[in-house]
């Protein structure tokens, strides 16, 4: 009897384990797709004659790359990962001279990002408890 007891509870630690991962690798699949910037360190990011066009990011999760641009310069790097931590290193731009600093602020806010949260179409990245940066959800 006891052997049978066992085997459940095993059994059933087995699936609540694997249910776990399944819903991280889905929560971190919502992370794959494009994104474009709403705002930076609490400021939001309006079209105007400086800025052309909104920074996008685009993440590819099983890959564990960041691609995108900045406004006027297009960029990749490593993206590493995991169910609410994410991180972005080896970040290398092309280097076409920018008529602000919205690319400097870009490059600057995603090095220090380290965990996301989704919201209402969202992406939230941000440096411990302070919000970075906002992308909204554009495909």
């Amino acid at each position: 009897m006891r052997i049978i007891q066992y085997c459940i509870l095993l059994l059933f630690v087995l699936l609540l384990s694997c249910s776990s991962k399944e819903t991280e690798k889905i929560d971190m699949m919502r992370l794959h797709d494009i994104w474009a910037l709403e705002s930076i360190d609490g400021e939001k990011v309006v079209i105007d004659e400086s800025i052309k066009n909104l920074p996008k990011i685009e993440i590819y999760v099983e890959e564990e790359r960041v691609y995108g641009n900045t406004s006027c310069n297009s960029f990749n790097g490593k993206a590493e990962m995991d169910e609410n931590h994410i991180s972005f290193s080896k970040i290398i731009a092309t280097e076409i001279a920018c008529p602000n600093d919205l690319e400097q602020r870009f490059l600057s806010a995603i090095d220090k990002v380290d965990n996301y949260k989704f919201g209402k179409m969202r992406l939230f990245l941000l440096e411990g408890e302070v919000e970075r940066m906002v992308f909204r959800k554009i495909d």
